[in-house]
């Protein structure tokens, strides 16, 4: 079921599947700014990640001797969330426990994810409560995919027009990466490993037809806020990422070749990390996953920002 938001501004469209933005448009100038589609192209726009971020070796890991089966970036964008509470500007989606997700994840837990629309853009949280009775252990984070071109862009705009830009503008580290986007190992079989990224000017990485593969992958940033900025207007779209300790760049669609609406690069904050390409599959080594002692809760905020636009 979709749910629509709007204000003076903006118009969101949600969707229970997934708790997912499905539409994110100026009210005046109708400019398209998250990824609509066609399927084709991408079937996603903006999936929450749980339990797990990034690519998952073999499509299953182990937990206390048991085998759990898991797609690349978690089980939630894949089922149908319930909406708990509802206003003109604001909305609150929840995934809990039930008989589909036993097979995937061992725990009980609530996952809520809020929207509210603002004047200068979207508050996008997502809360997760271990309500187990264990610690649970677990990755969260968000794959926003934001237009590039956009839908009113002039002719002949294309994503090489725009750039990522980190808010503070320092040298940025970057995790490396196999080519099936896994963590890569070093020598001594360990992971994750990292190296300074090597862009020309610090904390701007251009955009261009070549893309970025898999995803490039940051780590010890500083930054509060990474953005998507139109280099012929000075337009910025921001994304939160004010204490997310890793966050991926991505690349699709048609943007290079200015296909409107039909290209899209992504600012995805995450707490957490794609498997390692040596991993044994065990749940209990896996890296950076967060633990919660039962009946805490831990929130994840990658709100949008609008500037110039």
């Amino acid at each position: 079921m979709k749910v629509t938001l709007k204000n003076n501004k903006y118009e969101v469209v949600l969707n229970t599947h997934g708790a997912e933005i499905n539409s994110f448009r100026s009210v005046e100038k109708g400019t398209q700014f998250v990824f609509e589609g066609p399927e084709s192209v991408w079937k996603f726009h903006a999936p929450v990640l749980f339990p797990h971020v990034g690519r998952i070796k073999d499509g299953f890991y182990t937990y206390n001797g048991n085998e759990y089966n898991l797609v690349n970036n978690g089980m939630s964008r894949d089922m149908e969330h319930t909406i708990i509470a509802q206003d003109e500007k604001s909305v609150t989606f929840e995934l809990t426990e039930n008989e589909e997700t036993s097979s995937k994840f061992p725990w009980k837990f609530s996952l809520k994810t809020y929207y509210e629309l603002k004047d200068d853009g979207l508050i996008f949280t997502t809360t997760v409560t271990n309500t187990d009775s264990t610690e649970m252990k677990f990755s969260l984070g968000s794959h926003t995919a934001f237009c590039c071109p956009r839908n009113t862009d002039p002719e002949g705009t294309t994503n090489s027009d725009y750039q990522y830009e980190f808010e503070i503008k320092e040298p940025l580290t970057t995790v490396m990466l196999n080519a099936e986007a896994q963590l890569a190992v070093d020598e001594e079989g360990t992971a994750p490993c990292t190296k300074l990224y090597g862009e020309k000017d610090s904390g701007i990485i251009p955009i261009n037809a070549e893309g970025f593969g898999n995803g490039h992958f940051f780590t010890k940033f500083s930054s509060k806020w990474v953005g998507l900025r139109n280099k012929k207007d000075n337009s910025l779209i921001k994304v939160n990422c004010s204490g997310y300790p890793y966050l991926m760049v991505w690349q699709g669609g048609n943007g290079s070749e200015g296909v409107k609406g039909n290209g899209f690069n992504c600012i995805e904050p995450w707490y957490g990390t794609a498997d390692a390409e040596n991993t044994d599959h065990s749940w209990e080594n896996k890296s950076a996953l967060i633990s919660l002692e039962p009946g805490k809760s831990f929130t994840a905020d990658q709100s949008i920002t609008i500037e110039g636009l």
